[in-house]
């Protein structure tokens, strides 16, 4: 019949690709294979590094609670060789990581310890680290676009710290803890483990930074972090309505890059992932 005709043709078009398919048609087809972890890879960041630089990835995987299997493999983007194996931050699993627009590297996960290693030319070491800077483990941290010397850390203790890099009379750094706060929406827990934090590519007005964080349960919120003025404190901007978050973990959250203002449009936008599978797309106007 052709009801019957109209079911079938429904559940064909429902269906998902096949991975040849894929492979196949793809946006972004595999080119190389990277290989050098003894386990699988847990997270994973890049660096476009200026013209005459290495554009970078840092990859870790999941450790074994020893030095060696903590370490961070940097590899050369084009090449796709190991550059670097950066040792002795860490002695668990490294979950988080990301890169300044200056090209230095954080790193943190569940031993709750945050590292900060410097670029020294091609070479990275490791400058400085705050340990116990949370009281759970890390689970995202990031760093501002528009000033690299500013990372968001957010955790499962149910807080988002932010962090100032302060530079030493030796060259190296110092971390410096700024702001500590809870989300606005922590439904009838005591505390809402934070998942994910970015900051936004633009300023709000040229002294405060957006920086978006998700949680657990699926909630998503924008905050203003002041920049100059440490004596204020971050306020909400936006709380995403329940019904346009996700349903489990929001996993990963990234701003959609080079969202300047302009004078016909003030909207900014802001991608997120969770583990109900869903991504969603969010406009601030």
């Amino acid at each position: 019949s052709s009801s019957a005709a109209d079911v079938a043709s429904s559940s064909v078009e429902l269906q998902l690709p096949s991975e040849r398919d894929l492979g196949v048609t793809a946006l972004w087809p595999e080119t190389r294979q990277l290989f050098g972890h003894d386990s699988e890879l847990v997270c994973l960041d890049s660096y476009r590094a200026p013209a005459g630089e290495m554009t970078l990835v840092a990859s870790s995987c999941k450790a074994r609670n020893d030095v060696a299997s903590a370490a961070i493999r940097l590899w050369h983007a084009k090449e796709g060789k190991c550059v670097a194996i950066l040792k002795g931050g860490h002695r668990s699993t490294v979950s988080t990581m990301s890169f300044s627009s200056v090209g230095n590297l954080a790193s943190s996960g569940k031993d709750r310890r945050i590292c900060i290693w410097q670029k020294n030319g091609n070479a990275y070491d490791l400058t400085a680290a705050a340990d116990s800077a949370h009281k759970r483990i890390i689970w995202s941290i990031h760093f501002c676009p528009k000033c690299p010397e500013v990372i968001a850390s957010g955790s499962r203790d149910g807080f988002v710290k932010i962090w100032r890099l302060v530079p030493l009379d030796d060259g190296g750094l110092q971390i410096k803890e700024l702001y500590k706060f809870e989300p606005r929406t922590k439904g009838n827990k005591k505390s809402e483990p934070v998942t994910a934090v970015a900051f936004a590519g633009t300023l709000l007005d040229d002294a405060q930074a957006l920086l978006a964080i998700g949680t657990e349960s699926g909630r998503l919120e924008v905050w203003a972090v002041p920049l100059a003025n440490e004596e204020s404190s971050p306020s909400t901007v936006h709380v995403v309505p329940l019904n346009d978050c996700h349903f489990d973990t929001v996993k990963k959250i990234a701003w959609r890059p080079n969202s300047e203002p302009s004078e016909n449009s003030t909207r900014l936008t802001f991608a997120s992932c969770g583990q109900d599978n869903a991504v969603r797309m969010h406009i601030l106007t």
